[in-house]
């Protein structure tokens, strides 16, 4: 139970965390303006939902188009399809709604990301760790977008806070078969932490029943059910649509391919402008002619002939969009001479601050002989996490979703270095003193 005290601290910080992410969205496009011509695919998702009923590719511009898509995940275009109906389509209302969402979604990150750590780590690392989450600038950066990361962002906190919480109580089918269908409704908003589950279901069983697998048969049995419940009537709405089985969204492929394409070493807006359907007249036209899955399985082909010819090619740039995804930087996107490093001060500023939060936890971790269970789950989480874009292809944005659980690992990384060094001089004060006494 949290004190008066500290429930009115925690509300403070969070309304705090709010206010900066509205006034990041009036000092930028304005409150209730749109990203103009940018990432406008669950802006078009939404509308064609309210007009046809179904989700149709946002890769064709035709507003005639009826083809159900299965490029985006549900819940969001569902989201933004409603608020379309209550508030008018594109409108500045509907728009600033949305930004609103958006920037409540991450300020709760701030509460979640207290909780978590209080559990783990105390208040004092857990009040820390909540204001590295209110001021982490990918926390609120993209609270102007139309897209699912502000949302997701919360929903990847919170379900690593029900891994905690299930981790300090006893088993029950209720409990576990409802975190089942929460990773399966979070997968139907973004199917990338899916890599992670098993860990975000076995770490806490462990914790419970050790690793004893026939204890965790059962809750794992029960949360594996949930899930399929919550995604089954996408997947069935999919296999009819489409023919084959398809893990929420069909468009990894795509993304490999813009990871692998010619241009994948020049630069983002270079290889957005060459092979994106949205900013390409060819791509364009292609897809419109074949449709949509016909156009990825092509784009499946491209990929895989591209890795085969030059395996090298494609292990370097997954190496270099590593470093990109940890870094913040743009090595994997050079021009000829280029450094590589970004030259907004913006970009800058946020990738210093995502070195700085790396640099910390590394540090931390290098330095002592053993790792906690708890950090090492944490760790695993947001790399597992961290594969899809390193495979694929990286932009800053991608690494917004675990940054509330790396300020969490930041915090704690430094909070168990300090009491494990502090647990050593007490020891070697201690032995000082027993060798004082045997000398007198």
């Amino acid at each position: 139970m949290h004190s008066a005290s500290t429930r009115v601290r925690l509300s403070v910080l969070v309304t705090c965390a709010f206010v900066i992410r509205l006034a990041f969205c009036a000092g930028t496009t304005g409150l209730g303006q749109s990203l103009g011509e940018h990432y406008r695919e669950y802006i078009v998702s939404g509308q064609r939902l309210l007009e046809h009923g179904t989700l149709t590719s946002p890769f064709i511009t035709s507003d005639s188009t009826t083809t159900p898509s299965a490029l985006l995940p549900p819940v969001y275009a569902g989201l933004v399809a409603a608020v379309y109906r209550l508030l008018g389509t594109e409108t500045v209302r509907a728009t600033l709604a949305l930004q609103v969402l958006n920037a409540i979604a991450t300020s709760m990150t701030v509460l979640f990301v207290f909780l978590i750590t209080r559990r783990v780590g105390g208040a004092a690392a857990a009040w820390t760790a909540a204001l590295l989450a209110a001021i982490n600038p990918l926390l609120f950066g993209f609270t102007t977008y139309i897209w699912d990361t502000s949302v997701f962002c919360f929903g990847a906190v919170f379900g690593v806070w029900l891994a905690v919480r299930l981790s300090a109580r006893p088993v029950s089918w209720p409990g576990w078969l409802g975190f089942g269908l929460y990773l399966g409704a979070l997968a139907l908003l973004n199917p990338a932490l899916t890599m992670a589950y098993p860990l975000l279901v076995l770490w806490p069983l462990s914790k419970i029943h050790g690793w004893r697998l026939r204890l965790m048969l059962a809750p794992v049995g029960m949360a594996a059910c949930g899930w399929l419940v919550a995604i089954m009537p996408w997947t069935v709405r999919n296999y009819v649509q489409f023919g084959e089985l398809i893990y929420i969204r069909s468009g990894l492929t795509h993304e490999l391919w813009l990871g692998v394409c010619p241009e994948a070493e020049t630069n983002p807006a270079e290889m957005f402008r060459r092979q994106f359907p949205l900013q390409n007249r060819e791509a364009q036209a292609r897809i419109t002619s074949i449709g949509e899955q016909a156009y990825i399985k092509e784009c499946s082909r491209h990929a895989k002939s591209a890795i085969s010819a030059d395996p090298s090619r494609f292990a370097r740039l997954i190496a270099l969009r590593a470093v990109d995804y940890w870094t913040g930087t743009v090595l994997s996107h050079r021009h000829p001479g280029d450094s590589g490093w970004p030259r907004s001060p913006t970009r800058v500023a946020v990738m210093l601050f995502l070195q700085a939060e790396g640099l910390v936890i590394a540090v931390c971790l290098l330095a002592r002989r053993t790792i906690s269970p708890d950090l090492r789950w944490l760790l695993a989480i947001v790399l597992l996490f961290s594969l899809v874009y390193c495979v694929t292809h990286v932009q800053l944005r991608f690494r917004a979703p675990t940054e509330p659980i790396m300020a969490v690992l930041a915090v704690l990384s430094i909070t168990e270095m300090v009491g494990a060094w502090r647990a050593r001089r007490v020891l070697s004060a201690d032995t000082s003193g027993v060798d004082n006494d045997h000398s007198a």
